[in-house]
């Protein structure tokens, strides 16, 4: 008597226990292939994430009462054209290199931690209709360009790298809950270095609080068809910066303006970004830079046309500017497949080689002469499971 009394009080609170946690297994499998000509001729290449970069992951959340949850997420890229993982900075040592979170939320606001994205890269991608994908004008700016003759570095992204820019290890970001439309969030990624030897510059024993953290800020304001943010980011660069640019006053700051607004027929996008480089290290290397871009998304006989122009403007080292266009057009098959397809060109200065690129996790452009100006047309499919 006592164990019919007892079973169903035992089953229901499994009942209960599962109901409250939910884990999902999701993902998305994407594929394109372009001509592309970088100076070198034109070559057909088979390419991974165009529209959005090829993953998997597992993604939870736990219901606490009150209102409170925590969640979490860890997300894994790979290439579709060869089966390998992404590229990700730090080599193959990622077991999840896209993003490994976990967060408690509440009517408070939102607290989480690990491998997360970055407010910039966030900033960007919400102001540019492409989200940072193939066929982003802004997003081909993020990756470094080379400086004759030094191999310097002249991308949006600077010294840190694409990837650091992106995503950032050891990280903690808050996330405000809405205030009238307003959501204001920070972020700390520690950098966990080792000190630098201010005589010889190389890393010592003893354990730094400053070297290789990023600290940023950012507002976004949205009402109706109107959305504005502004985002801040300072990089101090010694400790993951390459060997011959780890002094101890390196650093980068980046300020990010970024609108839109939806008229209905179209919706536009822009973005401002003001990159300043440090004086701790070679100009050339580590340059200011203004970047201007504005897109559009328009509905089209049952998808989407999407439409971008960006202009980099290289404030310390000459003849090294650019732009770009492109056109790309998102058709839906289902609710989960999409085929795309699309166009893009890349003017690039004498001392330049900026190429049109995927998202993050992607596969990178064949090679680009410098001074020459790359063109590609792509066609690709999407799918999400």
């Amino acid at each position: 008597m006592k164990l019919r009394t007892l079973m169903p009080a035992v089953l229901a609170a499994f009942s209960t226990t599962a109901f409250a946690a939910n884990v999902e297994l999701y993902g998305i499998v994407d594929a394109y292939v372009q001509v592309y000509n970088g100076g070198n001729g034109a070559v057909v290449d088979l390419g991974s994430g165009g529209k959005a970069g090829s993953r998997w992951g597992i993604k939870g959340t736990e219901d606490l009462g009150g209102g409170n949850s925590v969640f979490f997420r860890l997300e894994n890229g790979f290439m579709l054209d060869n089966g390998t993982n992404s590229p990700a900075t730090g080599g193959d040592g990622y077991a999840f290199q896209r993003e490994t979170v976990l967060g408690v939320k509440g009517g408070w606001g939102a607290l989480s931690f690990g491998r997360q994205y970055t407010l910039n890269f966030g900033g960007i991608a919400q102001f540019d209709a492409f989200g940072c994908s193939l066929g982003s004008t802004i997003n081909n700016f993020m990756a470094p360009a080379p400086y004759i003759p030094s191999n310097h570095i002249s991308g949006i992204n600077g010294l840190s790298g694409i990837d650091n820019m992106t995503r950032r290890d050891n990280s903690i970001i808050y996330e405000s809950p809405k205030f009238g439309g307003l959501v204001m969030s920070a972020m700390v990624s520690l950098g966990e270095q080792k000190k630098l030897n201010r005589v010889t510059q190389e890393l010592s024993d003893e354990q730094s609080n400053k070297l290789g953290n990023t600290y940023a800020v950012q507002a976004v304001y949205r009402s109706g068809a109107l959305g504005v943010g502004l985002t801040y980011t300072y990089q101090n660069l010694a400790g993951f910066a390459p060997n011959n640019f780890r002094t101890i006053n390196a650093h980068e700051s980046l300020y990010n303006l970024g609108a839109s607004y939806d008229f209905g027929v179209t919706k536009l996008y822009g973005n401002l970004i003001y990159r300043q480089g440090s004086k701790a290290v070679d100009r050339n290397a580590n340059p200011n830079l203004m970047v201007y871009s504005v897109s559009a998304k328009t509905p089209l006989m049952g998808g989407y046309l999407l439409n971008g122009f960006a202009f980099l403007k290289n404030n310390t080292t000459d003849d090294s500017n650019a732009w770009n266009i492109s056109a790309r057009y998102d058709y839906p098959l289902s609710k989960r497949s999409t085929i795309y397809g699309g166009a893009a060109y890349m003017h690039n200065d004498d001392n330049v080689n900026y190429t049109i690129n995927g998202g993050g996790g992607s596969s990178s452009a064949p090679d680009t002469k410098i001074g020459k100006s790359p063109w590609t047309v792509f066609v690709g499919l999407s799918h999400a499971f």
